[in-house]
């Protein structure tokens, strides 16, 4: 226990405003007066001293020092990859930790990977069994986690962290970190944990060339390490496709490998290499055995046409092929691209008359971005199930498309009641896709009701064993509170479906709207029947119809197919629930809106444009799907009605193309049997196709460390521009990753026509890279794409000790053996200081308050005598018993008596009296004799009335007022007199 300070030097500033103040205040000092005041003015430079004492001790910062003996500890765990199944055996020895934690003594839990959290914040009763965060298992920062561990450690215990990790550190920070916690007075101490060091066998590098031309030849380049000798198999593919499979002998150290295989057709390629040893106790780690690389392969544009059937775009692949520059290919949606590498493989995408429902919700978010981003052209064509009837309206497609799916300006639509009724047993809770199946049917509730108007009504109604209204029927006048009712609904129970269609058939009966529909969700089977017939029957007597959706193959598909059917309605069977919200929008918008238009017309000319180009005369069409064009839509034909029939516009790189009529079908067959489709096919072609390909801008890109005091991962973009090289352009590059968001990366020159740029990644997998310029409307100069290999967290296998010791030689601590070593009486004191400043400004504010008081405040007999008064009134009620032993009660009576004499001699001999006589040297002649008349009647003594009238040692109430009145200002006049003595003095 001691005191210290901060700023010490303060204290040499004390004599000095000792002895100012004593000079400033010796006039003061020196003045004649009495002895009173005198005392007062010393009094008041002693409390104008002890004030000064205060405040330098306040600044020099003193503070009471105390040693603390109680620990905090912080036990920081490694749960990246690395360490592997040894994570539970890591859990186990932070709970024996706990368990043996001494009483007192604070301990927290933090788990690390590519960074820290906090498991359990330090305390006296933590509560840990196992790992729940999860910080990223792709990267093992063990500097961050001290550091981190650091900051959460209190700073009044003696600290220590320590570490439980296999050592292998990614980023190269953990010896560092170390040494700066035990210069700051932390112990680190460590804990291997993490799998036997073994064999294994990882391919550490694929090189594909980036560029290839159609019908050459592509070498593949693999490096693979193995620990140990092994035979292994290699297998080559391509776009998912087996390419070539290939038996190798590795030998201890690295191995060279190449297989030759043609290159693909045009477009981006996607190369995946795996390598399996035949003994797989000689690999450690799996993860480490695939990488990748893109190629791409110049040629004709490929062309994807995904349609129902190949019938249906007889006509429009015809007319593709006839222009003879494009290479096409014909799927159905169910065969439709996965994945961004995918899409990349065509130039352009038609959807002819698919729905959306068909495609499903991510392949409708890859499209959009393949469009947006990748500088890919989109062609959707009409028919029954395109446009609005295919329920695209609020989707991607509809986003990157130049038309919206409602109709405007066609007359008032009918008002519709729509009841949504949706299963919410148990089973709704299974995952499908990213989401779960009862959050995909949240999706399309809410989807739904966001394409109705303010003239329709809508009722929300969920069920598992019983129904419950979600949104009781009523209007659609708050979209944003019903969105926030439907994401109420959560999974569990059974499954009825006769008492919701009952309850949702009861409220539309009687609902005021000119159309009433059902839609009816499940993925199960009813567990009790109920009269169905009775009920359909009141629904088609009521006007009402009835669709319904089987998910999965749980879901009763025959009994919901003839509600269906005897509803009057349609039945969708999906074995994807990510399916959902296109069937319930292409359900709701299908109620009340009629959205084909069958009759002849002849297409008007509403604006010349490249897509014309050639079209002279054309013959009529039979009909199209209507929908609205977009404000920054170029609209090039349309119909009587003024509806867009053929809508084109760029959506950021790329371009897109809407044709309302169908594919050559009964709409526009004369169009397909003639030369007018070649030459508008032709036309679209030649303007989403992007034009990269034949520039001069090339780009290369490389995955290699992030470099400075990391090593992680990053792409290096570099791209060439010798076309341009007098002058800098603001070229940039939009990465996009695995998990389809994309990135903006500005390009910075580096040299005539040379830009570069580096951009951190973290997840590994297949990165696209479109390098754009222009201005309002920017084209795609080049692209690229690259494959981001395993982490480095994957390439080394086992505890390092080496790495361990060395920490622990760092922070000063060493490799622990047992739990109880963690609470080891081995840290350095810790001393708490407890800063004195606040209180020592706090007694000098009050000293002040009193010196400023003395100063002002004159207290006089009268004032003193009543302190005395309340001093002994406050004492008695403190001690009234030793007051009551102490005086007798025959005292009480006597005591007032002596005051009241003592206040009345006091009054005599003071100066309120007059003098009766006046001598010539101005005393009174009877002021002796009075004073001693005064003591004799102060000792008891009863003088004569007469007396006291006579001599002046009574006075009348005239005289006293008098008197009274002229001693402040005979006060005055003496105190000016002694002012003036002083000063000529």
């Amino acid at each position: 226990m001691g005191v210290s300070f901060t700023d010490p030097l303060w204290w040499l500033l004390l004599p000095v405003l000792g002895v100012l103040a004593w000079y400033l205040r010796l006039p003061w000092l020196h003045m004649p007066g009495n002895a009173v005041q005198k005392r007062r003015e010393r009094r008041r430079f002693y409390t104008r001293l002890a004030l000064l004492v205060l405040l330098v001790a306040a600044l020099s910062g003193p503070g009471l020092v105390s040693v603390i003996q109680r620990q905090a500890v912080v036990m920081a765990l490694d749960v990246s990859a690395s360490v592997g199944p040894a994570v539970s055996e890591g859990e186990r020895w932070v709970r024996d930790v706990l368990a043996a934690r001494p009483p007192g003594a604070a301990v927290g839990v933090v788990s690390f990977g590519k960074r820290a959290l906090v498991e359990e914040p330090p305390g006296t009763q933590p509560d840990f069994y196992r790992a729940a965060a999860d910080p990223g298992k792709e990267a093992s920062d063990v500097g961050e986690a001290l550091r981190f561990a650091r900051a959460i450690l209190p700073r009044d215990a003696r600290q220590r962290v320590v570490l439980v990790t296999d050592g292998r550190d990614t980023e190269d920070g953990a010896v560092a970190a170390a040494r700066m916690l035990q210069a700051g007075g932390v112990r680190v101490d460590v804990v291997p944990a993490g799998v036997a060091a073994g064999s294994d066998v990882r391919l550490d590098n694929v090189d594909v060339p980036p560029r290839a031309r159609v019908g050459e030849n592509t070498v593949v380049e693999i490096t693979v390490t193995a620990d140990s000798a092994t035979g292994a198999e290699i297998y080559l593919e391509r776009d998912g496709e087996l390419l070539a499979s290939r038996p190798v002998s590795l030998r201890d150290g690295v191995n060279q490998l190449a297989l030759s295989v043609p290159a693909g057709p045009a477009g981006l390629h996607r190369y995946r290499v795996r390598v399996m040893a035949e003994d797989c106790t000689v690999d450690a780690f799996a993860a480490n055995n695939e990488a990748g690389g893109i190629q791409e392969v110049t040629g004709p544009p490929r062309v994807l046409v995904l349609a129902p059937s190949a019938a249906e775009a007889r006509g429009l692949v015809s007319a593709l092929r006839a222009s003879g520059r494009v290479d096409v290919t014909v799927s159905g949606p169910g065969a439709a691209p996965r994945g961004l590498t995918d899409w990349a493989r065509y130039q352009a995408v038609f959807l002819v008359n698919v729905p959306a429902y068909s495609l499903g919700e991510r392949a409708m978010g890859e499209l959009e971005t393949y469009v947006r981003d990748g500088g890919g052209g989109l062609v959707m064509v009409g028919g029954p199930d395109s446009f609005g009837p295919g329920g695209y309206a609020g989707t991607p497609v509809e986003r990157a498309l130049p038309v919206k799916m409602d109709i405007k300006g066609r007359g008032e639509l009918p008002s519709l009641g729509l009841i949504l009724v949706i299963d919410k047993s148990g089973s709704m809770e299974a995952p499908a896709g990213g989401a779960s199946k009862i959050g995909l049917a949240r999706e399309a509730a809410a989807r739904s009701i966001s394409v109705l108007t303010g003239r329709d009504r809508v009722g929300v109604l969920a069920f598992d064993s019983m129904p419950w209204w979600v949104v009781p029927p009523g209007p659609v006048d708050d979209k944003e509170k019903l969105h926030r009712q439907i994401s109420s609904i959560q999974a569990g129970g059974g499954t009825e479906i006769y008492p919701p269609l009952l309850a949702a058939y009861q409220a539309l009966r009687d609902m005021p709207t000119q159309v009433k529909h059902i839609i009816l969700l499940t993925d199960g089977i009813s567990a009790s029947g109920g009269d169905y017939q009775a009920l359909l029957s009141d629904l088609r007597s009521a006007g009402i119809t009835l669709s319904a959706v089987a998910v999965g193959e749980g879901a009763d598909a025959g009994m919901l197919q003839a509600l269906a059917e005897l509803g009057r309605g349609r039945f969708y069977a999906t074995a994807d629930a990510d399916n959902i919200p296109a069937i319930f929008t292409k359900e709701t918008v299908m109620a009340t809106r009629s959205f084909a238009v069958n009759q002849r017309f002849y297409p008007r000319v509403a604006a010349s444009g490249a897509l014309l180009r050639g079209l002279a005369e054309v013959p009529p069409l039979e009909g199209y799907i209507t929908v609205t064009g977009k404000d920054l839509a170029e609209t090039l034909l349309v119909s009587p009605q003024g509806d867009p029939v053929l809508a084109a516009w760029q959506y950021g790189l790329g371009r897109a193309v809407a044709w309302t009529p169908d594919a050559g079908g009964r709409w526009s067959g004369p169009w397909a049997a003639g030369d007018v489709f070649p030459r508008l096919w032709g036309n679209v072609l030649s303007w989403i196709l992007p034009a990269h390909n034949t520039g001069s801008v090339n780009v290369e890109t490389e995955v290699t460390s992030t470099g400075g005091d990391t090593t992680g991962q990053a792409l290096k973009i570099t791209v060439e521009d010798p076309g341009s090289w007098q002058e800098v352009r603001a070229l940039r590059a939009l990465v996009t990753g695995p998990g389809g968001s994309t990135l903006t990366v500005p390009l910075q020159p580096a040299g005539p026509g040379r830009y570069e740029a580096r951009q951190p990644v973290e997840k590994p997998g297949a990165y696209l890279l479109s390098v754009a310029g222009g201005g309002e409307q920017p084209q795609v100069l080049a692209r690229s794409g690259v494959v981001v290999p395993y982490p480095p967290e994957y390439r080394e296998t086992g505890v390092d000790m080496q790495r361990l010791r060395a920490i622990a030689r760092a922070g000063g601590g060493t490799v622990l053996e047992k739990p109880e070593q963690a609470f080891a009486d081995n840290l350095p004191p810790v001393r708490a200081r407890r800063d004195l400043s606040a209180g020592l400004l706090a007694v000098a504010a009050l000293l002040w308050l009193v010196d400023v008081a003395g100063r002002r405040l004159v207290l006089g007999a009268e004032e003193r005598a009543a302190l005395r008064r309340s001093g002994q009134a406050l004492r008695r009620r403190l001690r009234p018993g030793r007051e009551r032993e102490a005086r007798p009660d025959w005292t009480g009576g006597t005591l007032t008596k002596v005051r009241d004499m003592r206040r009345h001699r006091g009054g005599v001999n003071g100066r309120t009296a007059p003098p009766a006589h006046s001598s010539p040297n101005g005393a009174g002649a009877g002021e002796q004799d009075g004073g001693r008349a005064c003591a004799t009647a102060g000792a008891g003594a009863q003088a004569p009335a007469g007396i006291g009238a006579e001599t002046g040692f009574t006075q009348s109430a005239e005289g006293k007022s008098k008197a009274r009145a002229a001693e402040p200002e005979q006060t005055a006049s003496r105190l000016l007199a002694a002012k003036r003595r002083g000063f000529n003095k």
